[in-house]
C-alpha cells in the first residue's frame, strides 16, 4: 500500500525535475576520461563510498576520487548494458530523494546525515529502496576492494598456492 507521504513526495520530487528542466533527470554524456559517468554521478558515488568506507577502516577511505573511476570501468566493461542506465537512475534517485526528504543533496550532506540517510536506504523497509541501495552498494564494494592498497591491507592473495 502506497502511504499518503510516499505519494507526496513521489509529487514534489516529480514537479522538482519539471522545473529543474529535467536536469535530475537527464543522464548526460560521461566525464572526459570516463566512459560511462556523467559529473554529478562520480559525485555521488564517491559521497556513497565516503559513508561506506569511512576513515580509519582500511589504508584509504571511500570518497577520495578513486572509487568512481573503478565503479565507470566496472559499468563499461562488466555490467549488462541493459543495466547501466537503470544504476545511473538509481544514484539520481538518491541525490535527489535526499533533496527531497533533507531539504539538501546527497553530496552535500555532512558525513552524519549521510550516513543516517544511508542507513534509512539500507533498511528493511520498503524492500524496493533496499534493494536498489544493495545495487548500489555491491557495486562500490566491488570497486573500492580491487583497489590495491585494500586488497593488500586485507592481505589477500590470488593465484595458484600448489
Amino acid at each position: 500500500m502506497i502511504s499518503r507521504r510516499s505519494l507526496i513526495a513521489t509529487g514534489v520530487a516529480a514537479g522538482g525535475v519539471i522545473a529543474l528542466g529535467g536536469t535530475a533527470a537527464h543522464l548526460g554524456a560521461p566525464l572526459p576520461g570516463y566512459r560511462v559517468l556523467a559529473l554529478g554521478e562520480v559525485d555521488i558515488i564517491e559521497a556513497v563510498a565516503a559513508v561506506l568506507f569511512p576513515p580509519g577502516l582500511f589504508p584509504v577511505a571511500g570518497g577520495d576520487g578513486h572509487t568512481a573511476p573503478e565503479v565507470d570501468r566496472l559499468l563499461a566493461e562488466m555490467v549488462a548494458p541493459e543495466m547501466v542506465s537503470p544504476f545511473r537512475y538509481l544514484l539520481r534517485a538518491l541525490e535527489w530523494g535526499t533533496f527531497v526528504s533533507r531539504g539538501s543533496r546527497f553530496t552535500e550532506l555532512d558525513p552524519e546525515t549521510a550516513k543516517a540517510v544511508v542507513d534509512v536506504w539500507a533498511s528493511e523497509r520498503p524492500f524496493p529502496r533496499r534493494m536498489a541501495f544493495t545495487s548500489i552498494q555491491a557495486l562500490l564494494g566491488l570497486a573500492f576492494f580491487r583497489r590495491e592498497e585494500v586488497v593488500e591491507a586485507i592481505g589477500w592473495r590470488a593465484g595458484c598456492f600448489g
